[in-house]
């Protein structure tokens, strides 16, 4: 009894500690039953729970399956097929994400990073068609500059501007020493992308997509002999309506102590009045100080787009491009800028223009004593002024005109050329094939070619590409991806892939194995879409600046197609062709 009195208080209290230790286990295993029911009584509220919210879910799902046939009903057809109603039933009635609004949905898919948002769009036709919504990528734009007033011009701007200032960015890796590291830069938070740069011995200068330059002061310090970005340096808006800018076209950034800068600025057209009219008009900056010391202003008739520079510093040679192709030229002199005076400059038209009235040059680049120019049709003509870099870069000495230097040379292409870069002794040249031609001297192996030997013509090196800019002490590298400049790069046939057709002689295989007929054909059937003579013309223009052509021959090809239609045009015996059966 009083052990079985013990055993009844067990549940009631803890167990003694004396003599009814010996007892405590059967009073504790009886107290483990209560505890057991109390569990299972939570376990089973917890699947009464969960039961009720699954068949509120189920209910509203039927309610939804219900309404389906009174709803506009969203698909999308990349998804697959409809499931029929018995897999319906075996799947259940899941709720679609195309059932929300598609505002809410655009506001949701806002908050994802850009690389996940890219990734998303590529999942099926109904996230790449709200991925791809002006209003997300207007959000995610605010999201990334929340500065920026203007995004800008276009068919997307919205997403053109988001793309820009995501991808910006400009890094630098340092010569010599034992890092290897690439360094990226601070960017100013009102930069809108980055279209262009130039560095000098202390700061960097960036020209946006807007016409912003940007003016990074003290942007690079030397720390224990090595280069870094200065995290905490000062940028300033430099001006603003910047078409481009040049300073001396040497790699050594002690020589770059002026800026000139190509801008648009309205001017009176009477003193004394209120009427004004947009100018062209190069002002020259100090890169020590940003401070403006010569402005040149020209008549409104002349717009240019692009500037660069040539010559010694007593006779620098500003070189214009005019939006018409046309080159002019003047002459000033940089250690008389710095004193205050006004005096009047004249244009010239370049030999290049002059002579060669029929080209139009695209783009131009130049160094200390030479000029390259690339036309709409993807001709190089080469300027140099002096023979050592002539003989650098030809081998001889044989067509040199030291009487004649501003006469332009034209350079025995394989395809048509899109780029250039030009550097002392040496040049760099990429087709529309995405192919890298270097010639020039090699004394350094600095035309990558895996030896040491000069190429007096262009040599195809490997298959890469960057956008670099190098000086004595750093590399830069420049990204931003601009959406509306599509790639101007084609696939190469298939019979330049393998090899060229001198590679094929005395083998016994075919010179041709199908890759320039098809292009012919092709061709003729560009010509063929024509419907007058003048189109067919034009097209017979555009086709031969894409053939693999000497540069002479295509100078012969264009004078005769411009012969044929100036008599058309004046009424010659050609006449418009005869309507096609």
């Amino acid at each position: 009894m009083g052990e079985g009195s013990r055993r009844q208080r067990g549940p009631r209290g803890p167990p003694s500690l004396g003599r009814g230790h010996s007892v405590g286990k059967p009073a504790g295993t009886g107290g483990q039953g209560p505890r057991r029911q109390e569990g299972r009584s939570r376990e089973g509220a917890i699947r009464m729970v969960r039961g009720s919210q699954r068949r509120k879910l189920q209910k509203f799902t039927r309610l939804c399956g219900r309404e389906e046939g009174l709803r506009v009903k969203r698909s999308c057809p990349s998804c697959g097929p409809e499931l029929g109603v018995e897999e319906k039933k075996a799947k259940g009635n899941p709720i679609s994400i195309q059932l929300f609004p598609p505002e809410l949905v655009e506001h949701i898919i806002s908050f994802l990073p850009v690389r996940d948002l890219v990734a998303l769009g590529q999942t099926c036709r109904y996230f790449h068609e709200v991925c791809d919504a002006e209003g997300v990528w207007r959000r995610i734009c605010r999201r990334l500059s929340p500065r920026l007033q203007d995004q800008g011009s276009g068919v997307r701007p919205w997403k053109r501007a988001a793309i820009l200032n995501y991808t910006k960015g400009l890094y630098f890796q340092a010569f010599g020493g034992r890092r290897r590291c690439l360094s990226k830069s601070v960017a100013p938070l009102l930069a809108h992308g980055y279209r262009r740069f130039l560095p000098t011995k202390d700061h960097v200068f960036i020209l946006d997509y807007v016409g912003t330059l940007f003016f990074l002061k003290n942007a690079l310090v030397s720390t224990l002999g090595q280069m870094q970005w200065k995290r905490a340096c000062r940028y300033v808006v430099l001006c603003r309506g910047a078409k481009d800018f040049a300073s001396d076209p040497r790699c050594n950034t002690v020589y770059h102590k002026y800026l000139y800068v190509l801008a648009t600025r309205e001017h009176q057209e009477v003193v004394g009045t209120t009427s004004s009219r947009a100018c062209d008009c190069v002002e020259v900056y100090l890169q020590s100080s940003g401070q403006r010391v010569f402005k040149m202003t020209f008549h409104h008739s002349m717009t240019f787009k692009q500037i660069v520079l040539v010559g010694q510093e007593t006779q620098r040679a500003l070189l214009l491009l005019t939006e018409e192709g046309k080159i002019y030229s003047l002459v000033v002199n940089e250690t008389q800028l710095d004193q205050p005076r006004s005096y009047t400059v004249q244009l010239a038209l370049r030999k290049v223009s002059h002579y060669l009235p029929h080209l139009r040059v695209a783009c131009m680049t130049s160094n200390q004593s030479s000029t390259l120019y690339v036309t709409d049709q993807g001709g190089v003509y080469f300027e140099v002024h002096t023979p050592g870099v002539y003989r650098d870069l030809f081998g001889t000495l044989q067509a040199f005109d030291p009487l004649d230097q501003q006469m332009p040379l034209a350079l025995s292409l394989p395809a048509k050329i899109l780029f250039c870069a030009l550097g002392y002794n040496h040049l760099g040249l990429v087709d529309e094939f995405g192919r890298i031609f270097m010639q020039g001297n090699n004394r350094y192996g600095q035309l990558g070619t895996g030896d040491k030997m000069d190429r007096g013509e262009p040599t195809q090196v490997p298959l890469c590409a960057c956008a670099l800019c190098a000086t004595r002490e750093c590399l830069y590298i420049l990204s931003s991806h601009d959406i509306e400049q599509h790639t101007p790069y084609r696939d190469l046939p298939a019979s330049r892939v393998v090899g060229t057709p001198e590679s094929s002689l005395g083998t016994g295989a075919p010179q041709d194995p199908g890759g320039t007929a098809q292009a012919c054909e092709e061709y003729l059937s560009q010509i063929h879409s024509c419907h007058t003579l003048q189109d067919r013309m034009e097209k017979m223009k555009e086709i031969v600046g894409w053939m693999p052509l000497m540069a002479a021959q295509k100078d012969f090809f264009w004078e005769a197609l411009d012969m044929l239609q100036k008599a058309e045009g004046g009424g010659g015996a050609v006449g418009p062709p005869a309507p096609e059966t």
